[in-house]
């Protein structure tokens, strides 16, 4: 058997029973990539259980009765069954999308997911920012200015990885002999008034407004994401996209 995200999700849902329930388990006990989507998947679920519930509109639950009662009569295919519980994480994520700590979790989940595989999964491999601004702009996406290097990690790739609301960030890989580091292109806005930092399933975090943008920075060592984050915003600067610079980012300690 071969990967299959969708399988290993339904997997964790338990909406896989019998001969292809063990299939999956076997081909998880072997395969470190689907391990690692399945303790992402398990560690997500238990973050969405503590979110608070939203404030649902009035008279939702006698519309979806209501609804429910015209469609009695037909059957759910089974794919479709197999679905509904991604499609209440969905839901779940389009409510918190833009709230900086959610953000912050969904951006460190994901620099885990990829750095914890046997090999990047990036899509275009670059050392020169040029190069990879290139490719991302031909995908729709216009990348800050970065460097090449900073403090020690080298820029070696990116890819599109694909948030809880469904939607598309931009994701660029900087890495060392040991310390890895993200930055993403957070691909909606984020609501909060100032920079935002904090430290997320051992990562530190930092949500940084450059210009009209909010740039996500993910790593391990707190000082290497704060000196990132300082030389990213001189970079910018440069080119006249920012107002007054905000006050430094300021990580917590780990």
């Amino acid at each position: 058997m071969s990967c299959e995200p969708e399988r290993v999700t339904a997997l964790v849902d338990g909406a896989l029973g019998g001969d292809e329930r063990a299939r999956v388990e076997a081909h998880v006990a072997e395969c470190e990539a689907c391990r690692v989507q399945v303790a992402n998947e398990k560690a997500l679920q238990a973050r969405l259980r503590d979110l608070p519930p939203p404030e649902l509109p009035f008279g939702l639950e006698q519309r979806v009765r209501a609804h429910l009662r015209r469609r009695r009569s037909r059957r759910w295919p089974g794919a479709a069954r197999a679905l509904l519980p991604l499609a209440a994480v969905l839901v779940v994520g389009l409510w918190a999308r833009g709230f900086a700590p959610f953000v912050a979790w969904e951006l460190s989940r994901d620099h885990e997911h990829c750095f914890g595989m046997p090999r990047l999964p990036a899509q275009v491999w670059a050392s020169e920012p040029d190069l990879l601004g290139a490719w991302f702009d031909e995908q729709g996406d216009q990348l800050p200015l970065l460097p090449s290097t900073a403090g020690g990690l080298a820029l070696v790739g990116g890819r599109h990885c694909w948030l809880l609301d469904a939607s598309r960030a931009p994701h660029i890989y900087y890495a060392s002999d040991d310390h890895q580091l993200s930055v993403f292109v957070v691909p909606h806005g984020v609501r909060m008034s100032d920079d935002f930092a904090t430290s997320s399933q051992g990562n530190a975090v930092a949500l940084v407004r450059l210009g009209s943008r909010v740039v996500g920075v993910v790593g391990e060592d707190r000082s290497e994401v704060s000196a990132f984050v300082t030389g990213l915003r001189t970079s910018v600067a440069a080119l006249g996209d920012l107002g007054p610079a905000p006050a430094p980012v300021s990580l917590p300690a780990s």
